[in-house]
């Protein structure tokens, strides 16, 4: 069975295996090997039936239990990735459960389930997940830019009600976070616009507007506070330049691994057509841990798995970067899986 395995030929190898089964099935180890075959198949529901056996047949502080368990939450975490291709979030979300309940360490897991209840609308959940995966791994970057990009979809919520102080106040703290996405800027933009703050509009606009100058929603903010003129003259202006060199350096102080995450969002409904200190990450993180109790009550509060979660709100433009992060996610944890010899 290892051979045909070793060859590629999972399918004899998995025939064989079971062969061995049948006439050892108290070896724990087969079981084993089989689950962990099953799942390199794709077989997750079959998997996970081998890997709960060998947990019957072994004590808990042998290498052999422990490499059964650590292929069950890895089988959990690929038939979740499985589930969340194919739009089948509350799925996932039940999957991913009962990885998270059986290893509580395992920062991407938590991160899966985040983006799984983010899909859905449960932004309180999502949120709560990811800040329990920060707290493993507080200075991810990728955790961070998750976190604010519910802050900025709890921003649209509030603003699409014309809540429009409150849609403010989500869109810095989504800044806060990630200060290099140029639509939460543009959305912080028109929430001021909207409360007729219009030099600290056009503060953010001008923000926006050094780091995506093409940006729709910034031309057409910059058609209202900038009447008469084009992007150039509005970048070129000797008024402008004092937020375009703030923003200069901000970018320049910031670690060349947070342009590799851009994490898309949804953009605010509104018809066609201020000056303030960003914070700074240290401030953020040390004032995100101090909620680490407030996030492990909300998780313990969360739906039960027979639960059917409605979905609130719909998310239609969602970057491909979104959508292949749990696929990201599972190639970090196969790399990271126990080989059974």
């Amino acid at each position: 069975a290892v051979n045909q395995a070793l060859s590629g030929n999972l399918a004899e190898a998995i025939n064989k295996i079971t062969v061995s089964i049948d006439t050892n099935p108290t070896i724990a180890e087969y079981t084993v090997f089989r689950g962990t075959l099953l799942r390199q198949q794709g077989q997750y529901d079959e998997a996970i039936d081998d890997f709960m056996k060998a947990l019957t047949k072994v004590g808990e502080d042998s290498k052999t239990h422990i490499d059964a368990l650590r292929q069950l939450v890895l089988t959990y975490n690929d038939f979740a990735v499985e589930c969340y291709s194919k739009s089948y979030f509350e799925e996932a979300i039940s999957l991913l459960d009962q990885a998270i309940k059986r290893e509580r360490n395992e920062k991407g897991f938590y991160m899966n389930r985040g983006d799984s209840f983010r899909m859905i609308g449960y932004l309180s959940f999502a949120l709560a997940d990811y800040q329990q995966a920060l707290e493993l791994d507080p200075h991810d970057w990728v955790i961070i830019s998750r976190i604010s990009l519910v802050h900025h979809q709890y921003g649209i919520k509030e603003y699409t009600n014309k809540h429009y102080a409150d849609a403010e106040k989500c869109f810095t703290t989504a800044i806060t976070c990630n200060a290099k996405i140029a639509q939460y800027y543009i959305s912080r933009a028109w929430s001021r616009f909207m409360q007729k703050h219009l030099p600290a509009s056009r503060a953010d606009l001008l923000r926006a507007m050094y780091l995506d100058s093409s940006i729709e929603e910034g031309v057409m903010l910059a058609a209202r506070l900038y009447p008469n003129q084009n992007i150039d003259s509005i970048l070129n202006a000797k008024s402008s330049q004092k937020i375009l060199n703030q923003m200069k350096e901000l970018v320049a102080g910031e670690s060349s691994t947070h342009d590799q995450v851009v994490l898309s969002s949804n953009t605010l409904a509104h018809e066609p057509l201020a000056d303030e200190n960003i914070a700074q990450y240290k401030t953020w993180m040390d004032r995100y841990k101090t909620k680490n109790n407030d996030v492990k009550v909300l998780l313990e509060s969360r739906p039960t798995l027979n639960q059917k979660i409605p979905k609130i709100i719909s998310h239609q433009k969602v970057n491909q970067q979104e959508n292949t992060t749990c696929g990201w996610m599972k190639k970090y944890f196969d790399s990271k899986a126990s080989p059974v010899s």
